[in-house]
């Protein structure tokens, strides 16, 4: 079977990026429970960020790019109308002929605080089921089985690019989980992928939300996946010398 390339050209260009943090500006009403919780969200950007994103999307645009790529953390807090806005946003990509490649971070999907506000209160707002989310961005996921997140997509001839789901998921999101894991099956499915791309002469790239080393020695526990080792070894034995994640 001859493999389908998202583009022809030997040097396509793209552009990534990580946590946005999204939430849609009809979930609040920039009131008091508003404020209070922007004022204690670790210093993220929540009044300009519909603003800077479709200042954003117009750059991915001029610049002519392949493809753009989230690697998580696209929401807030999980909450369906902010998915739907950032898709929203990032829209008029498509009809420019960018692909929207993403990965569900730990605050995506079944988080567990999704919230909406409206003057002293803070309210439950609708979480993004798995279901959902591959139905807000359905790039890379048109093959793929119809409970996982992982795809992988044939960039051009040189380049494979393997999108990783990093996530722990609680039921229905009760509470939060910020651990990460790759799962036996998707470590399992990763090897043949990787095995696939190698017969094919392609260099894979791997993406995802979580971090496969300890970047700091003081803060690392809920940001390195918990089974590193196993995705440090299959990585070793293809040669994936690049990995992108939040940071």
């Amino acid at each position: 079977m001859v493999a389908k390339f998202i583009t022809d050209k030997d040097h396509a260009k793209l552009f990534i990026i990580s946590d946005t943090h999204l939430i849609a500006n009809q979930l609040h009403d920039n009131g008091s429970a508003f404020q209070r919780m922007r004022d204690t969200s670790a210093g993220k950007d929540l009044d300009y960020q519909e603003i800077a994103l479709t200042a954003f999307t117009r750059k991915i645009i001029e610049d002519k790019s392949t493809a753009l790529i989230i690697t998580g953390d696209l929401t807030f807090n999980g909450e369906l109308a902010s998915a739907k806005k950032l898709r929203s946003i990032f829209s008029p990509l498509k009809a420019a002929g960018v692909h929207l490649f993403v990965v569900p971070g730990n605050h995506d999907i079944y988080d567990g605080w999704a919230r909406k506000f409206e003057n002293e209160k803070e309210l439950y707002a609708q979480q993004i089921s798995p279901f959902d989310w591959k139905a807000i961005f359905p790039d890379g996921y048109k093959n793929t089985d119809s409970a996982e997140l992982f795809y992988s997509v044939n960039l051009n001839s040189q380049y494979h690019l393997i999108f990783l789901d990093s996530n722990i998921y609680s039921h229905q999101g009760l509470t939060p989980i910020t651990n990460g894991r790759i799962s036996s099956k998707q470590l399992q499915w990763l090897e043949n992928d990787l095995e696939k791309a190698k017969k094919n002469n392609q260099r894979s790239l791997i993406f995802m939300h979580h971090n496969l080393y300890d970047h700091n020695q003081v803060i690392h526990g809920g940001y390195t996946l918990d089974n590193t080792s196993e995705l440090q070894k299959l990585c070793t034995k293809y040669k994936v010398n690049v990995i992108k994640l939040r940071h």
